[in-house]
């Protein structure tokens, strides 16, 4: 995979996201913390999306994003 540094970076980066989400819930943040950081997050798994699309595909696999 050619992007796999970047891809497990941006995985990390979206698990910091969840959990940033879990303390903004367990200090009664305002909701539109909340849905800042769930926006923020989807952008992120566009992006890797994104990458996993741009490999190349083995013989015989199927991708459907």
């Amino acid at each position: 995979m050619r992007y796999r540094n970047i891809v497990l970076d941006k995985t990390n980066v979206l698990d910091a996201m969840l959990k940033n989400l879990e303390a903004i819930v367990n200090r009664n943040q305002p909701v539109s913390e909340y849905m800042k950081t769930i926006q923020e997050a989807k952008e992120l798994l566009q992006e890797i999306q994104d990458y996993v699309e741009r490999e190349e595909r083995s013989p015989g696999e199927l991708n459907k994003f």
